[in-house]
């Protein structure tokens, strides 16, 4: 009986002693799924940098015009409207002008008066020439008659001056447009009385609000942009400009050559002096195109373009990582099925695109999409290998 009742307490110790054993083995681990990732090749590609920078639009030719002196607008061209075109010598306003035409012809006439005074003078002056030689003048009256003339000369003189001024006079009192182009401002009214006093020209707001007339030609445009003293040497005369229209939201990745209503513009100048507050310097660039799509006082978005970078290798910008402003990308192995950490010298980005220095070889493909998610020597999948 007691042989019976140990049996089942044998075969329990038997069956604990054989879970007790299992737990000494370890199972094998199990690996980690592969990552999916895109992957691109490291190109030898040209590069296009633009430096970008904010600026005034402002017509080339500007025309501001005043009356020089004071007095009742009699005239002011009802046909005209801000906006209108207007032609070179097209008469825009005018002062009373019936004093000035006066002044005018009164020195007209006495030119005419100083004419004929000055021809008398002069046939006397022969005819006591040719009494001299037949002696029957003296030499004295003959001096008096070359004193004459001379007298008639200077006469003559002066009123060529009084119709120059009065002709200047009556200029300065009508407003005429010098150019072709458009009537950007109109500051007077007919019957209004006008004091050159009120002209403010302490800044171009205050002229603009305050000239009598402004006149721009909108076919030729300039900017005027101040760019920091290390874009100095990225910059070049000649060199291509972009010409946007607002400033974009955000500049990262923007490629100005695809941007609407775009105007085109070269580097015209560059000023070899930093301004001593803001240590910038100024860049003025002009318009190529025939009549730009630009307004003038605009403050629009502009791209210098850096000398190009031909045969560089080059990587998708969305390839880059950075720890401690170290940039790095991960390099896949095929052979492998992994991908590995490489760190990089970065050059010039251009839209989409960053020169890689060092670091890199043709060919190799870096990680695009999915690398958050990455470490060094993880095993990956492809999703789609870009060529």
């Amino acid at each position: 009986m007691k042989m019976i009742l140990m049996a089942p307490g044998l075969a329990l110790l038997l069956m604990l002693s054989a879970c007790g054993g299992g737990e000494d083995e370890k199972a094998p681990a199990q690996e980690a799924p592969a990552v999916s990732v895109r992957v691109q090749p490291a190109e030898m590609t040209s590069l296009q940098g633009w430096v970008y920078s904010q600026g005034t639009a402002r017509s080339m030719q500007r025309e501001y015009l005043s009356f020089t002196e004071q007095g009742r607008v009699s005239y002011v061209d009802q046909d005209l409207r801000v906006g209108a075109p207007v032609s070179k010598g097209q008469l825009i306003a005018h002062q009373a002008p019936e004093r000035l035409e006066a002044e005018l012809a009164s020195a007209r006439a006495a030119m005419s008066e100083a004419k004929a005074n000055l021809s008398l003078a002069q046939v006397t002056e022969k005819r006591y020439e040719r009494l001299i030689e037949q002696r029957s003048a003296s030499a004295q009256e003959l001096d008096q008659a070359r004193v004459e003339v001379e007298q008639a000369r200077a006469t003559q003189g002066s009123a060529r001056a009084q119709i120059a001024q009065a002709e200047v006079m009556l200029d300065e009192s009508r407003l005429v447009s010098p150019i072709d182009g458009v009537l950007a401002r109109l500051n007077i009214e007919q019957g209004r009385y006008f004091m050159p006093s009120t002209v403010d020209s302490t800044s171009e707001q205050s002229a603009l609000q305050t000239v009598p007339a402004l006149v721009i030609d909108p076919t030729r445009f300039e900017v005027r942009v101040d760019l920091p003293a290390y874009n100095f040497d990225q910059i070049e005369v000649g060199a291509r400009a972009i010409i946007g229209g607002r400033p974009p939201q955000r500049m990262e990745g923007v490629d100005p050559e695809g941007l609407e209503n775009q105007v085109s513009g070269e580097i015209h100048a560059i000023s070899p002096s930093l301004d001593p507050q803001t240590r910038t310097f100024e860049i003025i660039i002009h318009t190529t195109e025939d009549h730009p799509r630009l307004q003038d006082g605009a403050f629009v978005a502009t791209w210098m373009a850096e000398p190009e970078k031909r045969d560089v290798l080059t990587v998708p910008v969305d390839a880059l990582r950075f720890l401690n402003d170290q940039a790095f990308v991960y390099v896949y192995d095929e052979a492998e099925g992994r991908v590995h950490e490489r760190s990089v010298q970065l050059g010039q980005q251009a839209s989409q695109r960053r020169e890689v220095v060092e670091g890199l070889s043709p060919g190799e493909r870096v990680v695009t999409d999915g690398r958050a998610r990455l470490a060094d020597g993880e095993r990956v999948r492809l999703i789609e290998a870009q060529p």
